[in-house]
This record gives C-alpha cells, structure tokens and sequence, in this order.
C-alpha cells in the first residue's frame, strides 16, 4: 500500500508543478520557443485550453491555470488526508489545505529550479535550453539579493541566501499547520 501512496503521491504534485511552471512562465514571460517551454504547453493545453473559453483571465494571472492547480492540490489533499491520516473524507478546511499544498509545491518547485540551475550553471556555462528558461525564471528571484550582497570574484551566494530563506519559510509553516504541511 505505500507504493500506491507514493506513485499517486508523486503523479499529483508533478501535476502541480507543470501547472505552477505554466503560470509562472507566462507570468515571466520567458522565450516560448525554447524547446522546454513548448513541452509543459503543449501537457498543460488539452486542459488549459477549453477552460480558458470560460474563464476569463485577470490581468496577466490566467485564473483558469490557477483553478486547475487547485483542483489538483484539493484532490491531493483529500488523497493524503484520507489515506495517510485516516481524516474523513471531506472537511472544509480542506479548502485552505489546497491552498496550502500549492504554496508548499510552489517552495518546493523554487527550491529545486535554483538548484538545477546552480549545478548546470558549472557544468554548462549558458549552453542548455533549460539553464536559459531557469535563468529567466529565477533571476527576478535573486536578483534582489545580489543587490544587496554582490558575488564575490565568482563565488555568487545570492542562491544559497534565497535557499536558506525558504528553508525558513517552511520551518515556520511546519510550526504553523503541523503534520499537514509535512505531508503536503
């Protein structure tokens, strides 16, 4: 049983990620001809597509990406509150869990796109597709605190004082909602 809950586990915070990256892209609004970019649109359309007909936009947020993310955080939610924790099947404040479980995978996502991106950026030195669409990603991220603390010669450590952040953030929210959050 806990390779069920680990394969399903896994299929739908993967499903958040690609969703959030989606957002987050069009937000950022990264080259969309790099071959990364085309390959989480062309996953996301078939569901992002018809939906976009009935749900409006606001402003440069696509709300119909967002309900989607949500819906596959509430149903991971559910699956995680019901199998793992034995929880009823429905409880309201799975509304706010969901939510929850899509800032969660929103920290998670951050913390592993800066750290493909400080390993490719040794081994690759600008020559990926993926280096390029995690730089345009993250670089408004971390160009704040390289203002404020500079590289020093070519050791730059704005990544590991961003890192270190939101390894706070989440301690803070562990302290916050509990056992929740760490299943999340």
């Amino acid at each position: 049983m806990a390779s069920i809950f680990y394969i399903v586990n896994t299929i739908l915070t993967v499903g958040i990620y690609v969703f959030i990256l989606r957002l987050w892209m069009q937000y950022a609004r990264v080259n969309f001809y790099n071959p990364f970019t085309q390959f989480v649109l062309r996953i996301t359309q078939p569901i992002v597509g018809p939906l976009r007909r009935i749900i409006p936009s606001i402003g440069r947020i696509d709300t119909s990406i967002v309900l989607v993310t949500y819906i596959i955080a509430l149903i991971k939610v559910i699956f995680i509150t019901t199998y793992a924790l034995k929880w009823p099947v429905w409880n309201m404040m799975y509304l706010f869990y969901g939510i929850l479980a899509m800032f969660h995978a929103l920290g998670h996502l951050i913390f592993w796109m800066l750290l493909v991106r400080a390993i490719l950026s040794w081994i690759n030195r600008g020559q990926s597709p993926v280096e390029d669409l995690l730089a345009q990603l993250t670089e408004p991220l971390i160009r704040p605190i390289r203002r404020i603390v500079p590289p020093f010669g070519s050791i730059d450590i704005s990544f590991m004082i961003f890192v270190f952040a939101l390894i706070a953030l989440n301690l803070i929210a562990t302290d916050l909602f509990g056992i929740v959050w760490m299943l999340l």
